[in-house]
């Protein structure tokens, strides 16, 4: 094991050394002294996968270009070492040169800088694959600080910070939430007040409730995109951006800059998140972002390219989804991830004797817990939603890039009459996938029982770790909303008869007063197989959009024509509108997902896509909302026979699935989830390397020893000791 040699320097007792603890421990296809007895099983299932796994990578990354960039990207760790590639960086501390957060951020930069010295720029489909190479939460203001200046600022402020900004030469955070304010950007209280005479912005944070709070990197940043709103001789511009340095060359906070750390998070304690004050702190007025407008000497404010204010919103909409889609990308891969770790360990753990005749030897054949229905259902079904996020996000990362022609567009080329939809989906996609990845790491954590509970187990930390996604940039219920609110949009332009964009096509037929929603059901399938026809399937999702639509449409009408304000119907609306958000995300994911699996050339992947693609889909009928009045009780229980029965079709290929995803072992860092299989060895060694195991006797239990009788312990397990002991006369038991 590669700890093993670190025993004696870390301070181990010579009884304690892992070396001697795990002297002889070898894997083998017979449980030992020495052996778990699980080398054989993932081979076994390999081996029985119904296609060729290398040509399914290709077919996850988007094609054989991308698994040479990603491979490339993933690589570059390859040959680390120190606790970032294994169990001890579960037991590190935050704070100091050997902490958590110092070793994140050298670990970030010591990969990424060697490339940019090349000349490498990653374009926004890349962030995923550092994504599923990342092994720890690394720099993440580095991405928002460099695009951001990218993004707003003009070609001689991008040409003064952003290549030492790539080359991690200053650090960056992006400053725009507030203790008091989030998503509701307009309402920033941070003010940048222009100076004629010295011709700065003087920007401060009046209240408490205004300081920049929550931004990633902010402590080890030296400089921060600061959002606030732009004043001029009393008069409000509204929100703007500002290059303001944060630490000067000795790190020391910049004359009337408060900057510190948050505290512990629930997860990710690798990252420094923290809050900025500001009294009082000066910028030159070329510190002003200025690829839009700008602030004349004298304080004239003009906006530039006013002319080409639609093809600018256009490129806004472009960006914005960018940070979305790839929040969505991170919940593709981090699921990937935990369902890699669950499905390996379901395969290999046995539990359950296969032969219940009683009186039989305990040595007697179990069952491997991923032949248990449930469990195949539990896992495939989050394993299913992960590729399914994945080639949607694949989908909308290759639109986007068309769109803006590659890295760098700043027009739009071709046809953009999609763009509104993919922009409102976009909203309730980062939302829902990145709670049901939450949700689902946290069931895949469940699944593998306690061994899922200890962080060396990897899921146990990953399901921490990725938490703060699901409200970051928007909490689920708001961006999902914002989705309900575009789809009522176009109900109401579909009844005029107006073009609509995208899948809001099929709102078409609203036009027509008497159109009645409920004959776009599409018709029932004869068998169970049938149940496992895409087209049928979306077909269906399809159908409970139009429906949660019309009928939204109809209860809003309802309440205006009452007297209420349009604000106030939509709040007393928000309980279904949610859901309305949510049909139509999962919608937008299936038709992706299967216009992607179409697109497939080998027949094998197609057709164990094609099951996961038809799993993705029932499991929404199966777990999902809005079905009451648009299935009867006889086809919800086809759907769930029909769901069992495929969840048995793709055991075989379980564990080929999840390799698919082509995630190294130094990525997972987990025990139980292992490419080999061998699960129970490493968690030992694990064990043993605990740094509360380096001692015979635990220095803790000194404080504990005056309340125990010493002298009974002094009897111990000898003829005349403890297993003999008699009770003193007279007392109680």
């Amino acid at each position: 094991h590669p700890l093993s040699a670190l025993g004696a320097m870390a301070g181990y007792d010579p009884e304690r050394e892992p070396a001697q603890l795990l002297q002889g421990i070898k894997p083998s296809d017979q449980a030992t002294w020495f052996s778990g007895g699980t080398a054989h099983i993932l081979p076994a299932e390999r081996a029985q996968a119904s296609f060729d796994v290398e040509k399914m990578i290709t077919c996850v990354d988007g094609g054989k270009k991308n698994t040479m960039k990603r491979r490339f990207i993933v690589d570059s760790t390859e040959d680390f070492t120190g606790p970032v590639v294994d169990a001890r960086k579960y037991d590190l501390d935050r704070d100091g040169m050997e902490g958590s957060i110092a070793e994140a951020l050298d670990h970030f930069i010591k990969i990424h800088r060697p490339h940019v010295e090349r000349g490498y720029v990653p374009e926004e489909h890349e962030m995923l694959f550092m994504n599923l190479g990342g092994m720890m939460g690394g720099y993440p203001g580095y991405g928002l600080f460099c695009s951001t200046l990218l993004g707003q600022c003009d070609p001689e402020q991008i040409m003064w910070w952003l290549p030492k900004a790539i080359m991690c030469q200053i650090t960056g955070c992006y400053a725009q939430t507030e203790l008091g304010h989030g998503s509701n950007v307009r309402g920033l209280e941070t003010t940048a007040t222009y100076d004629k005479e010295t011709q700065t912005f003087i920007l401060e944070t009046p209240t408490l409730t205004s300081m920049k709070y929550w931004p990633s990197s902010m402590v080890s940043a030296t400089h921060a995109v600061v959002y606030a709103q732009l004043i001029i001789e009393g008069k409000e511009y509204g929100v703007h951006v500002f290059m303001v340095q944060l630490r000067d060359e000795a790190f020391r906070p910049m004359p009337g800059v408060e900057v510190g750390d948050l505290g512990s998070k629930v997860g990710e304690q690798c990252i420094d998140i923290g809050y900025l004050r500001m009294k009082q702190v000066r910028v030159p007025r070329n510190c002003m972002l200025a690829k839009r407008q700008r602030v004349s000497k004298d304080g004239k404010y003009k906006k530039l390219n006013e002319g080409a204010k639609e093809g600018g919103d256009k490129m806004a909409y472009l960006t914005m989804m960018g940070a979305r889609v790839t929040l969505m990308g991170s919940a593709a891969s981090c699921l990937a991830k935990a369902s890699t770790v669950a499905v390996r360990y379901a395969a290999v753990r046995k539990q359950g004797f296969k032969d219940t005749t009683p009186g039989i030897s305990h040595r007697s054949e179990e069952f491997s817990i991923l032949d248990y229905k449930m469990t195949q259902y539990r896992l495939l079904k989050q394993l299913s939603f992960a590729f399914a996020s994945r080639f949607t996000y694949n989908w909308l990362t290759e639109r986007m890039n068309a769109l803006k022609g590659g890295l760098g567009g700043t027009e739009l080329l071709g046809d953009a009459s999609d763009l509104p939809e993919m922009h409102a989906s976009s909203a309730g996609l980062k939302g829902l996938c990145c709670e049901r990845a939450s949700l689902g790491i946290e069931d895949c954590r469940k699944a593998c029982g306690g061994a899922g509970y200890l962080l060396t187990s990897g899921v146990a930390a990953l399901e921490a770790d990725f938490k703060w996604r699901a409200t970051a940039e928007g909490d689920t219920v708001v961006m999902l909303l914002q989705t309900a609110r575009y789809l009522i949009k176009s109900a109401a332009a579909a009844r005029k008869g107006e073009e609509l964009s995208g899948l809001t096509s099929c709102l078409a037929p609203l036009k027509d007063p008497n159109f009645n929603a409920f004959a776009t059901k599409p018709a029932t399938p004869a068998s169970v197989e049938g149940w496992w026809d895409l087209e049928y399937l979306l077909k269906l999702l399809e159908f409970r959009t139009i429906v949660s639509v019309a009928q939204a449409d109809k209860a809003l009408a309802k309440q205006l024509a009452a007297g209420q304000s349009f604000d106030q119907a939509w709040q007393d609306l928000t309980l279904t509108n949610r859901k309305l958000g949510e049909c139509h995300v999962i919608y937008f994911m299936m038709n992706k997902f299967k216009a992607m699996v179409d697109d497939v050339q080998d027949a094998a992947c197609k057709a164990a896509l094609q099951k996961v693609a038809a799993l993705f889909a029932l499991s929404e009928i199966e777990d999902g909302s809005q079905w009451v009045g648009l299935l009867t009780f006889e086809e919800m229980e086809a759907a769930s026979a029909a769901t069992s029965s495929l969840c048995g079709a793709l055991r075989p290929d379980a564990v080929a699935l999840v390799d698919s995803w082509d995630i190294p072992d130094r990525v997972l860092n987990s025990t139980i989830g292992r490419y080999d299989g061998n699960v129970y060895e490493a968690q030992y060694s694990a064990s043993v390397h605990s740094p509360l195991n380096k001692k015979t006797i635990p220095v803790w239990l000194e404080r504990i020893k005056h309340f125990l009788d010493l002298d009974f312990l002094a009897q111990r397990n000898g003829e005349d000791g403890a297993a003999n002991w008699v009770a003193p006369a007279g007392a109680k038991l």
